[in-house]
């Protein structure tokens, strides 16, 4: 059982597209912002409103690619 787990896991990461990865990733952030008041609400999602794209165009830039 504690291998099959990690195994598991491997696999779920490997099919999924880094797209995919980074709207989950997105949508637990937009979760955790949930538990905030409306001020502080409204500024952490503003930190996870970038598109896929916009993520990787910044990367890109930032990386010097």
């Amino acid at each position: 059982m504690k291998i099959l787990f990690p195994i598991l896991l491997i696999v779920a990461v490997v099919g999924c597209s880094k797209k995919e990865l980074y709207s989950n990733l997105q949508n637990n952030h937009a979760h955790s912002c949930q538990r905030l008041k409306s001020n502080q609400y409204d500024d952490c999602m503003s930190q996870y409103n970038d598109s896929y794209e916009d993520y990787t165009h910044k990367r890109e830039g930032t990386l010097g690619k």
